[in-house]
């Protein structure tokens, strides 16, 4: 029995000092950096933070870290020098970055703007037609110019017809207020402060469907590094898109909570999410705003024409749908 014993110790001692030894001959393995996500208070961005606040990225097995801005020229800017992997922006804010990105990807169909965007005025300008001669704020060579375009087109004007004022989303109301502009392209929280001020909303994007989505692009080389991790990614954000769709006073309250925000200044109203099934579609070749490829291409040409763009892009390459398709 005491042989038996002593074999036994024997055997244990013998496995425990395999194991350190093992412990210390193999390399410690490498903590993999968070995904760098940028992303501004538009409501269709903020799946992030119920990914986020709710564990999703944790249980998909990915590390992300997301920086919260409201100036969206700066995250373009840093995200074009390489400060982000991926970024959450208006697809006709996207486009213009090719130039100085191109190997950037689209790989994401966020939402589309289905009333949240609009052109805000002084209360004196009821119709589009009023709106000649006066000043309009909005950022000149970005997604707005293009929305304002159409607007205009409504009452058969021109940009020629007004005065373009360079000014970002959020000054959109202080201008309104000191009397820079009559009127101008902004969007929530921006359009409720707008309205609570006094102005009023003249024209939204619910009167122009698929012409304003929203998209995710990212970095070719973190897609080219970081497959496993961009699919976790997506993973979890879908997952956070479903959970809010199904719980909206839910993911209204964790949402307001997590950014310090009085709760009634979140809400998806004139924003339609996508969900997974709506990204497979978005990212079919067709030929209404139903489709990226078209709308891009809408974009692109916009652009070139306008000189945001020097040449025009390749949809096969800036658009990558593998990834939602991997899902």
């Amino acid at each position: 029995m005491k042989t038996r014993y002593l074999r036994f110790l024997s055997l244990f001692f013998a496995i425990l000092l395999g194991v350190t030894a093992c412990n210390f001959l193999s390399p410690p393995q490498p903590v993999r950096s968070p995904l760098k996500i940028a992303y501004s208070p538009w409501p269709g961005y903020l799946p992030l933070v119920i990914a986020k606040e709710k564990g999703f990225f944790t249980a998909q097995g990915v590390n992300v870290e997301t920086f919260y801005s409201e100036d969206t020229s700066l995250q373009m800017a840093d995200f074009a020098a390489g400060k982000y992997d991926g970024v959450a922006l208006a697809l006709g804010t996207i486009v213009p970055l090719i130039d100085k990105n191109p190997t950037l990807r689209i790989i994401l169909a966020i939402d589309e703007s289905a009333g949240a965007d609009a052109i805000v005025a002084q209360t004196g300008i009821s119709k589009v037609q009023d709106l000649k001669g006066k000043a309009v704020g909005v950022r000149v060579g970005g997604f707005g110019e293009l929305f304002i375009t159409k607007m205009l087109e409504t009452a058969k004007l021109t940009t020629e017809d007004v005065r373009l004022i360079y000014t970002q989303a959020q000054n959109i109301p202080a201008s309104l207020q000191s009397g820079e502009i009559q009127a101008g392209h902004t969007w929530e929280p921006y359009v409720s402060q707008v309205v609570k001020s006094g102005s009023r909303v003249l024209f939204t994007s619910a009167q122009t469907p698929g012409l304003v989505p929203d998209a995710m692009a990212f970095q070719g080389s973190t897609l080219r590094d970081r497959p496993a991790d961009i699919r976790a990614f997506l993973r979890a954000w879908f997952q956070a898109v479903d959970y809010w769709l199904a719980n909206p006073k839910e993911g209204n309250a964790i949402i307001a909570k997590s950014l310090n925000v009085p709760l009634n200044t979140i809400s998806l109203e004139g924003v339609k999410l996508s969900t997974l099934k709506d990204n497979i579609k978005a990212f079919t070749p067709g030929d209404t705003t139903e489709s990226l490829y078209y709308t891009t291409q809408l974009y692109a040409n916009f652009f070139i024409r306008t000189g945001g763009l020097n040449r025009p892009p390749d949809l096969n390459k800036i658009l990558d749908p593998s990834f939602v398709k991997q899902q």
